[in-house]
């Protein structure tokens, strides 16, 4: 009896997990299509040379915004683990001193600045108090933030359209877009998880240190992270200085990133689950589902990938095609970083993931630094897969070699399951 009652639980739980990751790739299948009809929004409305402009101004705010939060919000599910009590208030305090104090800092720096720099500054800050916010949301109640997520992608996908509607070729009213996106998503997160709780007595010198051993190698992981996917931009843009290259690579850039949006549903859940105990199997298998959907949306857009730019960007963006292949082939290895990553965060091992981050980032700015000269956006796209295939299997030997796992075993299992099906 107690054997049925012990399965029987067992199979509960089972079933509970797989809903939670079928909700969580449902809703990220909607942020999906909103991102897409966004990224039509935005093509159409500026046109490939104010893209590029875009893509130059909203790459810096975002590598700005890695540095600024300091990789507080990334250490939030090893601190809950330790200190399951006090934690999300000493978050929501530290989240709110932030704030407040980049505010001040920043509306003095920006009377100095130029009007991208700026704008690229007000991105940086919104964002960056956004993310804070986000990691608290994701572990307190990942179903709740999918929720919140949606909600909020739709307002920002009206915004957009209004902006399409009267004011096309207006630069900065999409970015305002973008601005008016963060204060919604972080507003609303921080009213439906109540991240308000402010003392100041929680934040003691011993905590401090703990959250930092832990946040600021988690920073250098992030910026390292956002290197390895976005250098590319950032070197195209100082390098060939034309902005219809890099509107072109940013579009391709921006449907690349489309395509990570299921593996980070799952990356999300991952966060959640490694914060309670490890799950080396669990991991595993969500890679090989992840590399077979990426297999078959790839076959896809190989079909129908130039038709598909020119209906829904205009004809001015089907010569983003090449860039678009280049970037989906680089996917696959980075499904490996993704899903094996969250692991190590929730264990508090983040040096070894910055380790291993670096040497893909040194080959990616290599490679950008060679190539770009010679072939443009190509050379970037190029780049990007070495660095890419470099950082994939990079962790996933040092995942097999920590938790005995096989991957090929996995997909053989899933193969053989839809086979029977």
């Amino acid at each position: 009896m107690s054997e049925k009652k012990s399965d029987t639980l067992s199979s509960i739980k089972r079933n509970k997990i797989i809903e939670m990751y079928g909700v969580t790739v449902f809703y990220k299948l909607i942020v999906v299509v909103l991102s897409f009809v966004n990224s039509i929004l935005i093509n159409r409305c500026l046109g490939v040379e104010l893209r590029g402009s875009y893509t130059t101004i909203t790459n810096w705010a975002s590598l700005m915004q890695l540095f600024l939060n300091l990789g507080i919000g990334t250490a939030y599910p090893a601190i809950k683990r330790r200190y399951p009590e006090k934690s999300k208030a000493v978050f929501s305090t530290l989240a709110l001193l932030m704030a407040f104090s980049y505010a001040v800092v920043f509306f003095i720096i920006g009377i100095f600045l130029k009007t991208d720099a700026r704008y690229a500054l007000i991105i940086a800050y919104t964002s960056t108090v956004e993310n804070l916010i986000i990691f608290v949301a994701i572990v307190e109640d990942v179903k709740r933030r999918n929720k919140v997520n949606i909600a909020t992608a739709f307002i920002h996908t009206l915004v957009l359209l209004i902006v399409f509607i009267f004011l096309k070729r207006n630069l900065y009213a999409v970015l305002w877009a973008v601005i008016i996106d963060h204060l919604v998503l972080g507003g609303t997160l921080v009213i439906v998880n109540r991240i308000w709780d402010f003392n100041i007595k929680l934040i003691d010198k011993p905590l401090l240190v703990e959250i930092f051993k832990i946040a600021i190698p988690a920073m250098l992981m992030n910026m390292l992270m956002y290197l390895n996917y976005h250098a590319d931009v950032l070197f195209l843009s100082g390098i060939t200085k034309n902005n219809y290259v890099v509107g072109l690579y940013g579009t391709a850039v921006t449907l690349g990133n489309m395509l990570w949006i299921i593996p980070d549903a799952f990356k999300d859940i991952l966060y959640n689950r490694a914060a309670k105990k490890d799950n080396p199997e669990e991991v595993i298998a969500t890679i090989a589902v992840n590399i077979l959907i990426c297999f078959v949306i790839l076959i896809g857009f190989v079909i129908l990938g130039k038709w598909f730019l020119g209906f829904m960007y205009g004809q001015d963006f089907v010569a983003a095609y090449p860039l678009v292949l280049l970037l989906f082939v680089g996917t696959f290895p980075m499904v490996l970083y993704k899903l094996i990553h969250p692991i190590y965060i929730a264990n508090g091992k983040t040096g070894i993931v910055v380790l291993l981050l670096s040497i893909a980032v040194m080959a990616n700015l290599v490679g950008n630094m060679i190539l770009i000269p010679l072939y443009a956006g190509v050379g970037a796209a190029v780049s990007s897969i070495v660095s890419y295939m470099i950082c994939g299997v990079a962790f996933y030997i040092k995942f097999k070699h920590d938790y005995k796992v096989n991957l090929i075993g996995t997909m053989k299992n899933i193969k053989r399951i839809l086979r029977k099906r």
